[in-house]
């Protein structure tokens, strides 16, 4: 049976789920946002190969997968639209803005793809230089701010608004955490953490890094070596009766088991 089938069957009137048939796309959202992130989740604890974690990557897309059949079931309720109209519209959409594989189009690299993507982009909505919106506008209300900063970042940089060289980004962040350091005003501190926190995010774009990512395997790594640290703790009695320095040395010791 295809998924398809199955949402058709769960939304059939009578006959269907209730509570599949109580849902529209407003109450779905947050589901899709939830969803979305255990993607995220498992995507920052894969290991390519891993028998584990490929099964737990695979689950939590085809979970987020249900998300989308769930609203195009709801499209298709109404006579809107299907599952089949999504499919051919981002077909038509990935044809079209690759004609240097669909097309005779040539490009030299990665860069000139983008540019390419973002004048037929422009070409799409009917828009010239003097038309399109500011480079600022349109940012999506629903990116974390994370997200918003790395692509207030790709924006600028698009233009030429960005640093010769990742030195220049590294030695923004150590400017920034030397005025953080310097600050004791709460209004300012508050000010300098949010610069700091913005030239990382620009620092780790221009290094390839996904930040988000990068904070999500460090918590996973985090609560591994706490773990270890708790254990310990429970060992001898409790948390009572370990002090600061006793509990370092089991997170060193937890840290240095779990390096490769």
């Amino acid at each position: 049976m295809t998924l398809r089938a199955v949402m058709a069957a769960l939304r059939k009137p009578e006959s269907g789920c209730p509570w599949d048939l109580k849902q529209d796309h407003q109450t779905l959202a947050r589901y899709l946002r939830e969803e979305a992130a255990e993607v995220l989740d498992a995507l920052a604890a894969h290991k390519p190969g891993e028998a584990v974690t490929e099964g737990h990557l695979c689950e939590e897309l085809g979970d987020l997968w249900l998300q989308i059949a769930f609203h195009a079931q709801l499209a298709a309720d109404r006579g809107a639209w299907d599952i089949h109209d999504v499919e051919r519209a981002v077909v038509e959409k990935l044809v079209r803005r690759h004609p240097h594989v669909f097309a005779d189009v040539e490009v030299e690299g990665a860069e000139d793809v983008l540019t390419n993507w973002a004048a037929i982009k422009r070409q799409e909505k009917g828009q010239t230089p003097e038309t399109e919106p500011r480079l600022l506008e349109g940012l999506p209300t629903s990116l974390s701010p994370m997200d918003e900063a790395l692509e207030i970042g790709r924006r600028c940089a698009k233009v030429g608004f960005e640093w010769p060289d990742l030195e220049g980004v590294l030695d923004k962040v150590k400017e920034e955490v030397a005025e953080l350091q310097a600050e004791s005003d709460p209004v300012r501190v508050e000010e300098e953490f949010g610069d700091v926190l913005f030239s990382l995010m620009q620092w780790a774009r221009k290094k390839g890094v996904d930040p988000d990512a990068a904070l999500r395997r460090q918590m996973i790594r985090f609560k591994q070596r706490f773990a270890s640290v708790e254990d310990d703790s429970r060992a001898h009695g409790g948390w009572g009766q370990r002090d600061l320095d006793q509990m370092e040395a089991a997170w060193q010791a937890a840290k240095r088991k779990g390096r490769p």
